[in-house]
């Protein structure tokens, strides 16, 4: 019978080889027009470009580093906030401690040289 599994007839049979190769040629004929497209894009795009026709496209690495910029700002802000605190507390500890001992100036003193230190080192 021929080629075709599903031809009948020998007429039917030439009319599917016809179908499948219109189909073939359609296809190859999209594949070469994709091609052309993809390779002559670039070139077309810098000459509208130039010629006034497109806009160039807007560029994202300033979006970027004002996001890093922001970022860094309030990372910063926040340690310096945290750093306030801590040391508000921290001074405010000592003072109380320094009003409340009985003991001796000498030893208060050698006593808050030790808190001190303690505290700078963690």
């Amino acid at each position: 019978m021929g080629f075709s599994r599903h031809a009948t007839t020998p007429t039917k049979e030439a009319v599917d080889h016809f179908t499948q190769g219109v189909n073939s040629l359609r296809n190859a004929g999209y594949a070469a027009a994709r091609g052309t497209k993809d390779a002559a894009a670039p070139k077309v795009n810098v000459v509208l470009t130039k010629v006034g026709l497109r806009k160039p496209p807007a560029r994202k690495w300033p979006w970027v580093l004002g996001a890093i910029g922001a970022g860094l700002a309030m990372g910063g802000a926040a340690a310096y906030v945290w750093y306030r605190q801590r040391t508000e507390s921290i001074g405010e500890a000592l003072l109380t401690d320094e009003l409340l001992d009985d003991t001796e100036p000498e030893e208060r003193n050698r006593a808050l040289t030790e808190e001190l230190v303690d505290s700078v080192s963690r």
